[in-house]
C-alpha cells in the first residue's frame, strides 16, 4: 500500500496556471503581421540586388522594411556592407552598430542557423529573427560578400572594418578576439538586451548542479538529521513547457544516528555514511518571461543508503587443464524509492546560464527494506541552489 501511494504523490504534479506573455518588440500582433509581409516580400528583391550587386536599389528596399518594421540588426547589416563595398566613411555607422548591441543579435542568429531544428526556433521567435528565416539565401549572400572584402587585394580595411567584416563573415572568434580589445560601452538609449541574451541557451540541452541541505520534517529524534546535498542532472530544454531532468544526487548523512540492519540472520548496528538517489524530475512551467521561469515539479529516484557492509565471495575454476580463482565483494544497501515534489525558481544570468533555488517535499519509505529494524521516519525537505549550464 505504501509503494501505490509514493506512485500517487509522482503523478500528482497539478498545474493551474498559465502564463502567457507577447513580445515587447512590437506593439501590437498587427504591426507585427504587417511586418513581416514587408520583410517577406523584400527579401525577394534583396536577394537579386546582392547577386546582380545592384546597390543602387537597395536603400529603398530597406527604407520600406525600417518604415514597416523601424531599425534593426538585418536593416544596419546590409548598409553597413554596401558602404564596405562602395568604399564609402563606415565609422560612424559601425559605431551605432556596435553600440546598440547588434553584434550579439547576429551572433545568435548564426548560432542558431547551426542547429538541427533551425526552422523550428525560427518559426517560434520570428520578431528576435527580424523575420528573416534562419539560413535564407540573403545570409548567405552576406557572408559571401565580407569574406570577398577580406580577402580581395582592392580593399583596405580599417581595423573597425575588418572587425565587423569579419563578423559578418560568421568568423566570430577571429571577431571576439578583436573586440574585446576595443568593445564599446552600450549606450544607455540602446534597445533591451537582445534575443540573443534571451533565447541562447533555451534551445540547447544542460546541465544542473545543485548543492544545499535535506531536514527531517517529522520525528522527536530523527535517524537523518540536517545534511548536505549535491546533485548533477541532464537536463531538457527549456523552450518546451515541460522540462525533464536525469541524473544522480547525494546526501552526506552527517550526525545520523546508529540504525539496526538485519544481515541473513545476525542483527547489525550499523550508520550510513551517505546515500546515493539516481532518477529524474519532470516540471512544467507555469511563469516564463525569458528572464524568469517558474515550475512546479515532481520525481522520482532509486535511493541507496550505505551500511558499511559487506561481504566477500571467494571461489574457484578447476577443469583438469586450468585453474584460477575468483573473488568477489558485494555491498550491502538500505534499499528504497524516494518521490519528490518541489518548486524550482530560475533566473536567466547569460547565455545558457542560469541560477536558481529549488524547495522540495521528499517522501523516502526506508523501511521498505525488510532488512532495516530500525524505524526511520519518512518526511524530509530540502532547499537548493542550483546553477543550469
Amino acid at each position: 500500500m505504501a509503494k501505490i501511494l509514493t506512485v500517487l504523490l509522482f503523478l500528482q504534479l497539478v498545474c493551474t496556471s498559465f502564463y502567457s506573455y507577447g513580445n515587447e518588440e512590437y506593439d501590437t500582433p498587427g504591426k507585427s503581421q504587417d511586418c513581416e509581409q514587408v520583410t517577406n516580400v523584400a527579401l525577394k528583391k534583396l536577394v537579386d540586388i546582392f547577386r546582380k550587386n545592384d546597390f543602387e536599389s537597395l536603400d529603398p528596399v530597406l527604407n520600406t522594411i525600417q518604415s514597416g518594421c523601424g531599425e534593426n540588426e538585418f536593416i544596419q547589416r546590409l548598409r553597413i556592407l554596401r558602404l564596405l563595398i562602395e568604399k564609402k566613411t563606415t565609422g560612424d555607422i559601425i559605431a551605432d552598430y556596435l553600440s546598440k548591441n547588434y553584434q550579439e543579435v547576429l551572433v545568435m542568429r548564426w548560432d542558431y542557423s547551426e542547429e538541427e531544428k533551425y526552422a523550428q526556433i525560427y518559426q517560434n521567435n520570428k520578431t528576435d529573427f527580424d523575420f528573416v528565416p534562419l539560413r535564407h539565401a540573403i545570409d548567405s549572400l552576406t557572408k559571401i560578400k565580407a569574406l570577398a572584402l577580406l580577402n580581395s587585394s582592392s580593399y583596405t580595411l580599417t581595423e573597425q572594418e575588418e572587425k565587423i567584416a569579419l563578423l559578418f563573415a560568421d568568423h566570430i572568434e577571429e571577431f571576439y578576439q578583436v573586440h574585446k580589445q576595443t568593445a564599446p560601452q552600450p549606450s544607455s538609449k540602446s534597445k533591451e538586451g537582445p534575443a540573443s541574451d534571451r533565447y541562447y541557451g533555451k534551445y540547447r540541452h544542460g546541465v544542473n548542479v545543485y548543492a544545499g541541505a535535506e531536514f527531517p520534517l517529522t520525528g522527536s529524534d530523527p535517524v537523518f538529521k540536517t545534511s548536505p546535498t549535491l546533485g548533477v542532472f541532464f537536463s531538457s530544454r527549456l523552450s518546451n513547457p515541460f522540462l525533464f531532468e536525469a541524473g544522480v544526487k547525494v546526501r552526506i548523512n552527517s550526525n545520523d544516528r546508529e540504525v539496526e540492519y538485519r544481515l541473513y540472520d545476525e542483527v547489525e548496528v550499523i550508520r550510513s555514511m551517505a546515500s546515493l538517489g539516481i532518477g529524474g524530475t519532470v516540471a512544467y512551467k507555469i511563469f516564463d518571461n525569458d528572464k524568469f521561469i517558474i515550475a512546479p515539479k515532481a520525481g522520482l529516484f532509486w535511493e541507496m543508503a550505505t551500511t558499511g557492509l559487506s561481504e566477500v565471495n571467494e571461489g574457484y575454476y578447476d577443469d583438469g587443464y586450468d585453474y584460477y580463482e575468483t573473488r568477489s565483494v558485494r555491498h550491502f544497501y538500505i534499499n528504497t524509492m524516494r518521490s519528490t515534489l518541489a518548486l524550482a525558481a530560475m533566473r536567466h544570468l547569460s547565455r545558457k546560464t542560469y541560477i536558481g533555488l529549488e524547495a522540495a517535499y521528499h517522501f523516502v519509505p526506508y523501511n521498505w527494506d525488510s532488512n532495516l529494524i530500525t524505524s526511520i521516519q519518512p518526511n524530509y525537505g530540502s532547499l537548493q541552489l542550483f546553477f543550469r549550464f
